[in-house]
């Protein structure tokens, strides 16, 4: 369907709760170390420079975990708490002598910025920070040698900042993988491969908030199979399962480029079809009971075991834009076809 439908679905599944808890908690932290050094440098060291670009950079992180506290920050303005705190560190570094020892604060640049700023843009800014630095050493290499910055010293912080980088980035990339992995797995039916409701929740939340904005119709399906406690009772769990899986296969083929399918539970299913009318919600139904109707499985004794489905639709409206009142709406529309015979649709409009 539409592009700008799955953009909508794609950003809001890849907005990591886990990634602005590090925004949140590093900002406030960096923040009052800041603070730390701010009247360390001034009333021990009366190193000035130091402690007034230390209390700015203090102000910028704690304003940064203050906006993260209420709403996510933008890129950009993360990309201006690391450039802060970059610039503390070649300021305290290039406004003292070598032999201070300041210059090892660099060796956790690449982190802090892989840390709020994600794997890509964490690499590139690292990279452009690292290049940054290292021309800046090979400035005072050549015009200031009375500050104690040598080429041997270039050599060493460019590698020491390469292995950081590297080591940064593996970790980000590992760490990016086992998070869309754990979080696959929480929003996934282990059996099916369909979401569950936790997985369901995420995505209704972006459909009916598009049907607000937009406009854009959001039909909503319950499947149900009739009668299968019956095939649990006469041939077994694993026979039920094959048509539990069987069924969500069949439910997954016939569904749109952003239709959306989950297990509930047991036998029960629930499909969300944003951008789509009754009409076409019951023209996927019709469907997706023929494809089951004909579904056939054989049983230990190689008897073919059949099943029928039964469909409650509805859709959302002014009234009716919840998803428990959506549910309820088809959940009473499923009981209907229930009560009618089962194998059959009905639309609660």
């Amino acid at each position: 369907m539409n592009d700008s439908l799955s953009n909508s679905i794609n950003h809001g599944l890849t907005n990591s709760q886990d990634h602005r808890r590090f925004i949140y908690i590093g900002s406030l932290i960096g923040s009052l170390f800041l603070m730390l050094f701010t009247l360390i440098d001034t009333l021990v060291f009366e190193l000035y420079i130091n402690s007034i670009a230390e209390g700015v950079a203090s102000i910028i992180l704690l304003t940064i975990h203050s906006i993260e506290a209420k709403k996510p920050i933008q890129p950009w303005l993360a990309f201006v708490g690391v450039s802060t705190v970059v610039i503390v560190f070649m300021i305290g570094i290039f406004t003292n002598n070598a032999e201070d020892g300041i210059s090892i604060w660099l060796a956790i640049m690449p982190f802090i910025c892989f840390m709020f700023l994600g794997e890509k843009l964490g690499l590139i800014t690292s990279i452009m920070f690292n290049a940054l630095f290292i021309a800046a050493l090979v400035y005072f290499c050549t015009m200031h040698p009375h500050k104690g910055f040598n080429f041997l010293g270039v050599i060493t912080s460019a590698g020491a900042l390469g292995c950081s980088t590297v080591l940064a980035w593996v970790y980000a990339d590992n760490r990016t993988k086992l998070i869309a992995l754990l979080s696959k797995q929480a929003r996934t039916d282990t059996l099916t491969s369909l979401l569950n409701r936790r997985g369901l929740m995420s995505y209704f939340d972006l459909f009916i908030h598009l049907y607000k904005k937009n406009g854009q119709d959001l039909s909503v399906l319950i499947i149900d199979l009739d009668n299968f406690k019956r095939i649990n009772d006469n041939f077994g769990h694993d026979i039920g399962d094959e048509f539990i899986i069987s069924c969500a296969n069949l439910i997954k083929a016939e569904l749109g480029e952003t239709d959306i399918a989950a297990r509930l539970g047991g036998e029960e299913y629930i499909v969300l079809m944003p951008d789509t009318d009754l009409k076409k919600a019951e023209n996927y139904a019709k469907k997706v009971k023929n494809a089951i109707e004909n579904l056939t499985v054989n049983s230990a004794d190689n008897s073919q075991v059949k099943v029928t489905a039964s469909i409650g639709i509805t859709c959302a409206t002014k009234e009716c834009s919840s998803f428990q009142v959506l549910y309820k709406a088809a959940d009473e529309a499923l009981y209907q076809a229930k009560h009618n015979g089962r194998n059959c649709i009905i639309v609660n409009a």
